[in-house]
Parts: C-alpha cells; structure tokens; sequence
C-alpha cells in the first residue's frame, strides 16, 4: 500500500475517534515517582498521545481521567485491535511512517478545571491540530478530554 494513502487512514482513523496519532518514543514515566519532578501538562498531553499511538494503553490509563476518557480509549482500542487483526503490516508502516512525526504545542490556557493544551501533530506534510482538557487529579496532572482544535 502506497505510504501516503496509509498515512491518510492513519490519520483518518485518528480523525473518527477523536485523537491524534503520533508514534514517536514514549516518554518513560505515567506520573510522579518518589523524588521525581512533577510533570507538566504538556509533557503529559504528549505522553499520553504517543502511547495511545504505540497501543500502550496502560501507559495511557495513567495518564489520564479514565472515566471520562473511557469511551475514546475503548473506542481507540477497538479500533486498534480491529486493525492490527485486519492488517497488521499496514499497521505497521503507518506506525513507521508516524515515528518522524512532530509534535508541537501551540498554545497553553487557563480552563474551566485546569488548562488547555492546543497542539499539532504533523507527519509527511499531514496535520492534526488538536485540544487537549487536563485537570489535575491527586496532584499529577491528567488528559480529561481531547478533541479537533477550532
């Protein structure tokens, strides 16, 4: 399958459930360890998109409020599991190509609960712009809600 069309399912598949797709190394950690500086809301954005990219989702459980994350992580898993059943190689590549994907924050602003993460993700000329809710739960801070940024 030609690199470009996988790279469009990838991102259309991450279009329909509401997330970004970035595969990219997963920075270690799913929150505050003994002695550990505390993670900021960026750093914990782009954690958790990476995981739920690489199918790690329990590192992305850690990072995020799962009861109201709950429908998109299931519906991201099953969407996930589908694929890799379907076509694993195409899975793959479109895993291959979104390794030299860019993440970038754009912009960081007070919320309703805690703040909004505004960030991109782009891979092969392809973008996703997307908003990310993170509230703080216990002291760490944790993705409540991410959707299409207008």
């Amino acid at each position: 399958m030609e690199r470009k069309k996988i790279l469009k399912y990838a991102f259309a598949a991450g279009v329909t459930i509401g997330i970004a797709i970035a595969v990219v190394i997963l920075i270690s950690g799913s929150g505050k360890k003994d002695g550990a500086k505390e993670t900021g809301p960026e750093a914990v954005v782009e954690a958790f998109t990476k995981a739920m990219a690489a199918g790690e989702f329990e590192t992305a459980y850690g990072l995020c409020d799962t009861v109201r994350m709950k429908p998109y992580l299931e519906n991201y898993r099953k969407v996930w599991e589908e694929l890799l059943e379907e076509d694993s190689t195409s899975l793959a590549i479109a895993s291959s190509i979104l390794s030299g994907s860019g993440f970038e924050v754009s912009g960081n602003e007070k919320g309703n609960e805690g703040r909004i993460i505004y960030y991109s993700i782009e891979a092969e000329g392809e973008k996703l712009e997307r908003k990310a809710e993170v509230v703080k739960e216990e002291g760490e801070w944790r993705v409540a809600d991410i959707t299409e940024a207008k």
